[in-house]
């Protein structure tokens, strides 16, 4: 590699953005079944196909986290720098986006506890599923950064 060419280092994603994300969505899903009484438009709710997405989310960033982790392994160089940055970005966007709506899920579900509605629990139920299939989101999407980490090679100029 040349001097004059541009190097860069990327991070994996920390606890730290994560937490941040999951907060903002927390507020934002506790505080929208506020926002809707106060304004009387209908409760949030979170349906089944909302849950289906999630854990597809999760289900298809793992798959692809574990075929990445075997060619990396198994063929060194097979996955092409090009493959590997798209990897990385999807790994990076879904587990942010996941921390969100895991946040939003949870604070949907906290804005019904307490009531005395006929469809409360079942809101409860749908988001706290939900909730789980975007915490599997998450560990999915860092998996899936965790295998587009490749070894360096012999030649590698590290610190």
């Amino acid at each position: 590699m040349s001097s004059d060419e541009p190097r860069g280092h990327v991070q994996v994603t920390g606890p730290g953005p994560l937490v941040v994300l999951g907060l903002v969505g927390l507020v934002l899903g506790w505080g929208s079944r506020w926002y809707a009484v106060n304004n009387g438009s209908p409760s949030p709710q979170v349906g089944w196909l909302v849950v289906g997405v999630a854990w597809f989310i999760a289900a298809v960033t793992l798959g692809i986290a574990y075929l990445t982790r075997q060619v990396v392994a198994s063929r060194p160089g097979a996955l092409t720098p090009h493959q590997g940055l798209s990897r990385l970005v999807l790994g990076k966007s879904v587990a942010r986006l996941a921390a969100f709506g895991l946040g939003v899920f949870g604070g949907v579900a906290i804005s019904r506890l307490g009531v005395a509605s006929e469809s409360a629990a079942d809101v409860i139920l749908r988001a706290l599923v939900a909730a789980l299939g975007a915490a599997a989101a998450v560990a999915a999407g860092l998996l899936l950064e965790h295998a587009c980490r490749v070894p360096p090679g012999p030649d590698a100029d590290l610190p």
